[in-house]
């Protein structure tokens, strides 16, 4: 009993002096004497350079020593100042500390004011002596770190609350003339333990500067349940909340509101990090999901991410764009997504997913390559109506002040010929040059300009600026096209190539789609071979080269009886007219065919051929693109006496071509620029005519010869002459 008493008596008497020693420091020792030697001490130890221009004050108040600083900056020597600290305040607990415990009542920072400067010579946040660089990321040092630390001797730490307030942080550089300020910074915590969450809350303002010209100015709130396991590396942060909003700027387009919601699980030695709860709204945008991270250097991510069905009308406007005006109200006025998160290491994969836009579903995958930055998409579709989503109708062409049309065509020929053809570059290099793609297309249907479109299917590569159509398909008109194309901007002049194909598409169809007539029906076969250089349409059109054919096993001419026309303007001409009624005004025909050459623009044509009704249709001569002028000459050419029993031409006009000769320009008027080559028409008249006196010539011959011969006589002689 005598010892254990003797123990408590010296116990009590340690205490009692330590007490004692702390009061004396704190009243008989002012720190303020102190100043230059902390100064020294500082700049000695980490070469930083200390103005302590406040008082430093200190109190005890058993069992908590109490450090106070005022005014105070810091920086390396010979650099601009590094920043200032208005005011701080830490409170500890000594017999805490003494036992291996980091006790604090609560951590005070006022005003502190940061000051980064890069220059093109260096910084002002690093020393003169530069410490030992490494090229670990900041997962490996941490891991690094705790790998080495003795979790044994880990320090404990306990802090009734920390607040950080009034802080600012400018960041200039000045080799881009730009600047980002953070200010109204403002953190408080509750408790800071190891083994419980404690909460936290953070505010602050930013601001971007691009040549003192602002660019984006933003304010944000977070909250969060906050869990710290140094000890594992090991951080959670629960029922976080947070908002951004973003005010204004250059890069602002319209005011902005996000909010973001989780909670996160992050081991940071196992490097994963795991996203639950995941709700990221921007009215009318919801993304909720669930997200994991395996692999800091290579991800790996799984999970899922959906949206809610929103209006992209309303979105376009709420982030400061125009939306569109659609022929139809209701079109892009509903969309939604849906995606399952997966892939290899390095790889961001949508697999599967679903896209929503209106009427309109795809399903399939999509992937993004981090390193190669390549974008792959599979996507498969019910239908798409195009045409729901192009401008309204604007209706018949505009008017101007005199009532006449402003649209097109109403600028005099030669001041459209000699506009020629734009010079604009329409295709930019650079991004065809950045685009990395691989992109698989098939939809069901797809409507564009009323043209209905019947599984279609494309497939799509783009390589660092070399892009290949391999795959281009689509039921059309009742008939069938393909194309492929190539597309090489690695280099300057752009490069293109086309060749397609079409077969079994029903011409009438065609141009009762495009042009509201029905003049002609049959079925249209075509294929093509063409290459181009340049950015613009000048430079497609002088450079354009290949070869195309066209042609239609049989067909029909509506509204017109070729035959009966030619019979009779024929027998008008040759004065023998007969009074036929056109019973069937349509014209078949059989065998059209036309191959072409294409030459630097010049298009070439010198076998357009087909058989119609008792006549032959034949044409040649080319067509200059560049020049814009054409010199085709088209013949129809009779074959056969015409429709015997109800127009008759004689015999002997069988063989001759009426020809008509179109030359000029794209600009000059249709009637001056295809005209009949009328000269078939005298050498008609001339053979008519020759015909005829021969005829009469021949019967006073014969006649005269009966008087001299007699019948049998002049027979014998109409033998030897074929007649």
């Amino acid at each position: 009993m005598k010892a254990i008493k003797l123990i408590a008596a010296i116990i009590l008497l340690i205490i009692v002096l330590l007490a004692a020693a702390a009061v004396a420091i704190v009243t008989l020792v002012d720190p303020n004497d102190y100043k230059p030697q902390i100064r020294d001490a500082a700049l000695k130890q980490a070469g930083i350079e200390l103005d302590i221009a406040g008082d430093i004050g200190w109190s005890f108040y058993y069992p908590w020593l109490a450090l106070e600083l005022n005014n105070v900056g810091v920086g390396y020597p010979e650099k601009p100042s590094l920043g200032q600290l208005a005011r701080a305040e830490i409170s500890v607990s000594i017999p805490a500390l003494l036992g291996g415990q980091l006790q604090m009542n609560r951590i005070l920072v006022d005003g502190l004011q940061l000051e980064l400067v890069q220059t093109a010579e260096g910084n002002n946040w690093t020393g003169a002596v530069a410490t030992e660089s490494s090229a670990t990321s900041p997962s490996q040092e941490a891991t690094e770190s705790s790998a080495t630390a003795d979790p044994g001797k880990t320090l404990e730490i306990d802090i009734e609350a920390i607040e950080l307030s009034n802080a600012a942080l400018t960041f200039t550089d000045q080799t881009n003339d730009s600047r980002i300020e953070l200010s109204d910074l403002n953190l408080t915590t509750g408790r800071v333990s190891l083994d419980q969450a404690f909460p936290l809350e953070l505010s602050f303002a930013l601001r971007q500067f691009a040549a003192d010209q602002l660019q984006l100015s933003t304010q944000a709130k977070l909250d969060a349940d906050i869990t710290l396991d140094l000890a594992q590396n090991r951080y959670r942060l629960d029922n976080l909340n947070s908002t951004l909003k973003l005010i204004e700027g250059a890069a602002v387009p319209a005011a902005l509101e996000f909010a973001l919601a989780a909670s996160i699980d992050a081991h940071i030695n196992e490097q994963q990090v795991d996203i639950t709860g995941l709700s990221l709204k921007a009215d009318p945008l919801t993304l909720n999901g669930d997200i994991k991270l395996r692999n800091f250097s290579q991800p790996e991510l799984s999970g899922s991410l959906q949206s809610n069905s929103f209006n992209p009308k309303q979105l376009l406007t709420q982030l400061g764009q125009s939306a569109p005006e659609t022929a139809d109200s209701n079109a892009l006025t509903s969309a939604s997504f849906k995606a399952t998160l997966g892939g290899q290491a390095g790889t961001v994969q949508l697999k599967p997913l679903t896209l929503q836009l209106d009427d309109t579903r795809l399903d399939g995958e999509a992937s993004f390559v981090l390193d190669s930055q390549v974008i792959a998409l599979k996507l498969k579709g019910n239908t798409l109506d195009a045409d729901r989503y192009l401008p309204p109708s604007t209706g018949s062409a505009a008017k101007g002040s005199d009532g006449t049309s402003t649209g097109a065509g109403t600028g005099s020929s030669s001041t459209a010929r000699s506009a020629g053809w734009p010079k604009d570059e329409i295709i930019p290099l650079e991004p065809l040059r950045a685009l990395n793609l691989s992109a698989d297309l098939d939809l069901d249907s797809l409507k564009v300009n009323d043209i209905n479109l019947s599984k279609l299917g494309l497939s799509l590569s783009a390589d660092s600026g070399l892009i290949r159509l391999t795959r281009f398909s689509s039921g059309v008109f009742e008939g069938q096209v393909n194309a492929t194309a190539r597309i090489d901007a690695r280099k300057a002049p752009l490069q293109l190539s086309v060749s397609k194909q079409i077969s079994g598409v029903q011409i009438g169809s065609v141009l009762q789609t495009l042009a509201n007539t029905d003049v002609m029906a049959g079925k249209f076969n075509a294929k093509a071979d063409l290459s181009m250089s340049g950015q613009s349409i000048h430079a497609w059109v002088n450079s354009l080269n290949g070869t195309a054919n066209m042609g239609m096993a049989e067909g029909l001419i509506k509204g017109i009886d070729a035959a009966q026309s030619m019979c009779q303007g024929i027998n008008n001409v040759s004065a023998l007219w007969i009074n036929a009624e056109q019973v069937d005004k349509t014209t078949p025909f059989a065998d059209l065919g036309a191959s072409f050459n294409i030459r630097n623009g010049v298009v070439s044509n010198q076998d357009l051929k087909a058989q119609l009704d008792a006549m032959a249709l034949a044409g040649r001569g080319s067509i200059n693109l560049p020049q814009q002028t054409l010199d085709y000459r088209v013949g129809l050419t009779i074959e056969d006496n015409l429709f015997n029993q109800s127009c008759s031409v004689n015999d002997r006009l069988e063989g001759v071509e009426v020809p008509v000769n179109c030359k000029g320009g794209f600009y000059d008027e249709p009637a001056k620029l295809c005209r009949l080559d009328t000269s078939f028409i005298s050498d008609i008249i001339k053979a008519e005519a020759r015909r005829k006196v021969e005829e009469k010539v021949g019967t006073q011959v014969e006649d005269k010869l009966k008087e001299k011969l007699g019948e049998e006589g002049s027979n014998v002689l109409k033998g030897l002459f074929g007649r």
